[in-house]
């Protein structure tokens, strides 16, 4: 839930493989506004200084004041994984997650940025969904001073497929899945949210059309999509044009272009600094993102502080009646508290059956994960990579062995269907013949 604004403004900008996008949003008591959209075309491939003299002369045309900025960069650059965590450790997410990072990231600890989110659990929820978010630092930094010497400090940054669902959730919050295609030379990259899950999925390639329709076939797939009519398409980039029959999406802000659903991927960037969510991780430090001085919202907190004295002086002009209306209240609590611990009761009762049921189902339905996470492994694993070990244990796979890319073989297995939470149990090596040497596990999906 965002928090009532007077007059917010964020700067969404996004690295493609090609180009620099920029958008502004402006946020004026809860109603968002699109404000400017523009883009460098080529800008990846620029010298240096050429680079610099064209974001410098963007920002004085379309007049852009530092404000929140937040970067989006390329799927590829990071790597995303989910964790589930008791909701116990909601107070110390952060803590928890780091005794993981080593083994979550392909790169040495001292050589990433990372950050993590999650969605407030609901009422009752045993578990909460973490969002890890991992870059390397020589991938982030340079943008980092980049920015900052034309005069856009960054506030935040994350990688394309977050940046997009964090936009999704803002834009329709709601139980509706979203599918969020990045069409652009050469690539197809997709994200699939459904509430705080997110998969993503990228294929290289020149038919944009048919790798397109490939890459929503596996989303649905790895996302386990009941109802794929239902789901909300999202085609934007240079190359979303390509994609025939799916019209840009209609974005629900004011002053926006009917076109502005192609640019979905810097609007989205732009939310990091206006809205919260459970994919709104910040790869920027904490000690190198740029915050505005307080200074400059004295005159905010003096309206607030005398609406909040008019909002007083109403109240007490009629406090007789609010004592009787919470005197009424609570007397109606009193009637029915006796309903609510009955309801209470059975709901306990229900729970226990349930829970019996899905044991003894477990017991017949159970099987044999052994031989169809082998069969899974054989399919999914390059030619060029064996094993050297093998175990399996309360639906748990530990593998080791030899490969190319033990990243690649980490994400192999991540997007299997059949495969969750593939983590590096040991740091990866390099052997004498170019090989990287890796620990793996893994948990199977049961099927049920």
């Amino acid at each position: 839930m965002s928090k009532f604004t007077i007059l917010r403004t964020s700067v969404g900008l996004e690295i493609t493989s090609t180009d620099l996008r920029l958008a502004v949003l402006r946020e004026s008591m809860g109603r968002l506004r699109l404000v400017h959209l523009a883009s460098i075309a080529g800008f990846v491939d620029m010298p240096e200084d050429e680079k610099k003299r064209a974001v410098s002369e963007l920002v004085r045309k379309h007049r852009i004041a530092p404000a929140r900025v937040h970067l989006s960069l390329l799927r590829d650059n990071g790597i995303v994984r989910q964790i589930e965590f008791p909701v116990e450790v909601r107070d110390r997410l952060k803590s928890a997650v780091g005794l993981q990072i080593e083994t979550l990231s392909p790169w040495p600890l001292a050589e990433i940025h990372w950050d993590c989110s999650h969605a407030a659990p609901g009422k009752g929820a045993k578990t909460l969904l973490a969002t890890v978010v991992i870059i390397p630092k020589a991938l982030l930094d340079p943008w980092i001073l980049f920015f900052k010497s034309v005069g856009l400090p960054l506030s935040g940054a994350s990688i394309s497929s977050v940046a997009s669902a964090h936009g999704a959730s803002v834009l329709w919050p709601g139980e509706k899945a979203t599918i969020i295609l990045a069409c652009e030379p050469g690539s197809v990259a997709g994200a699939l949210v459904q509430k705080e899950n997110l998969a993503s999925v990228t294929i290289s390639g020149t038919e944009t059309a048919m790798q397109s329709r490939s890459v929503a076939e596996r989303l649905l797939s790895v996302g386990r999509v009941a109802d794929p009519d239902a789901v909300r398409l999202v085609v934007y980039g240079t190359s979303a044009g390509s994609v025939e029959g799916v019209p840009p999406v209609r974005l629900p802000l004011e002053s926006g272009d009917p076109e502005a659903g192609r640019q979905f991927g810097v609007i989205a960037a732009a939310f990091g600094g206006m809205r919260r969510g459970p994919f709104n991780a910040n790869l920027v430090p904490p000690d190198l993102r740029y915050r505005r001085s307080q200074l400059q919202l004295i005159p905010t907190y003096v309206l607030i502080a005398l609406t909040v004295l008019m909002g007083v002086a109403m109240l007490v002009r009629e406090p007789y009646q609010l004592m009787r209306y919470a005197a009424k209240i609570d007397s109606e609590i009193q009637l029915v508290a006796p309903e609510v611990r009955d309801v209470s009761a059975q709901e306990a009762e229900l729970n226990q059956l349930s829970e019996k049921y899905r044991v003894l189902a477990g017991h017949f339905q159970k099987r044999d994960q052994n031989v169809e996470g082998l069969l899974e492994l054989s399919r999914v694993l390059p030619p060029s990579t064996w094993l050297t070990n093998y175990a399996y244990q309360n639906e748990i796979f530990a593998i080791s062995g030899f490969a190319d890319s033990a990243s690649e073989v980490q994400k192999l297995i991540e997007d299997s269907p059949l495969f969750r939470d593939a983590q590096f149990t040991a740091s990866v090596t390099r052997d004498p013949v170019g090989k990287d040497r890796f620990t793996l596990r893994t948990n199977i999906e049961v099927r049920r």
